[in-house]
């Protein structure tokens, strides 16, 4: 005989499970959740570099506005919560390549749609040594990175102190779906949301366009207040830099590329005029999607799996809103979002 155990068991720990589930417990609904703590996830590889302004052609990320009101209090919430710091709220600075980029951005100052993430515009070199910008740039606020490893080291311990994290492996073939609950290893749910990637999930054939890409840690001489973007990014940490990122939707392997890092190398070089040597590699598949916005809703035949998904390459800024959203519209309190319903590849 089944006994309710909690109204919602999560699949996997990464970041979209991290947030769905402190979002949850902030609800006080009840939750389990189940991850095999493995190393090679696209959670725990990521930069986690959150940034308004993306793109070769510098315009605001999907959803921007919605995305960056809240971001970083959101995340001082989860540290405080934790007990643990993860949030570095460092400002991006992405030189222009030419003159004529330059003159573009003239036109863009006066527009309100970029003023709150602005901080300067810099027409000339800004004095970073060896720093490859003779036409300035622009220096962006509401930016940053996150450590996601040591985010998810501690939600885990913040999980287990609850006791509602467990360190197993899903076995599908162990769920038994009823019309109004699910029911696994002799435990009943209201729901399970998967939260883990690109596992196998025979319940979730789903469009998923998987990107692989190659961080390189270095050591070398920049000095920088900022995170430098152009061509690469140049993270600044205490003992090293970390730079990326490489884009493969072809080699899916989480062992890093002699291909990936030599162009990861050599696009540095034209940012960076300095010497710097490679002390780690790695490389991580990412979760992206067809069109690359998040999978998140309910199982068109069976309301009682979710899933909660697809976060590609910017997991670290799209989960805390839509983790939020995705809570509401469990407990009924509005419509999912139709730009991120899985109903759309029905």
């Amino acid at each position: 005989m089944s006994k309710t155990k909690a109204d919602y068991l999560i699949i996997g720990q990464g970041i979209a499970g991290t947030w769905l589930a402190y979002e949850m417990l902030k609800k006080e609904l009840s939750v389990i959740i189940y991850d095999e703590d493995k190393e090679e996830t696209s959670s725990k590889r990521a930069a986690g570099i959150y940034n308004p302004i993306t793109g070769r052609k510098m315009v605001k990320t999907w959803r921007a506005d919605d995305l960056f009101l809240d971001l970083e209090n959101s995340y001082q919430s989860i540290e405080e919560s934790f007990g643990h710091s993860f949030l570095h709220q460092t400002p991006v600075y992405r030189p222009f390549k030419t003159i004529e980029d330059q003159n573009d951005w003239d036109g863009r100052i006066a527009d309100n749609h970029f003023e709150s993430y602005l901080k300067d515009i810099p027409k000339k070199h800004i004095g970073i040594e060896q720093i490859n910008d003779p036409f300035g740039g622009i220096i962006l606020k509401n930016s940053g990175y996150v450590d996601i490893p040591q985010m998810l080291k501690s939600a885990k311990q913040y999980l287990e102190n609850k006791g509602v994290y467990r360190n197993k492996v899903f076995d599908y073939s162990r769920m038994n779906l009823k019309e109004d609950t699910v029911q696994y290893e002799g435990e009943e749910f209201k729901k399970i949301i998967f939260c883990n990637g690109l596992g196998d999930n025979p319940y979730w054939k789903l469009p998923f366009r998987p990107v692989r890409g190659e961080i390189m840690d270095i050591q070398c001489d920049l000095k920088s207040e900022f995170i430098i973007n152009q061509g690469v990014f140049m993270i600044p940490k205490k003992d090293r830099i970390t730079v990326g990122s490489t884009y493969d939707h072809n080699n899916l392997t989480f062992e890093p590329q002699e291909a990936g890092i030599k162009s990861l190398s050599e696009r540095l070089r034209k940012l960076y005029f300095g010497n710097f040597k490679i002390i780690e590699k790695r490389a991580g598949v990412r979760p992206a999607t067809h069109d690359r916005k998040p999978y998140i809703g309910l199982h068109p035949v069976n309301k009682t799996l979710g899933i909660f998904n697809g976060f590609g390459t910017k997991g670290v800024s799209l989960a805390p809103y839509f983790a939020k959203h995705f809570v509401d519209v469990l407990i009924g309190k509005c419509e999912i979002d139709e730009e991120v319903n899985v109903q759309r590849v029905f």
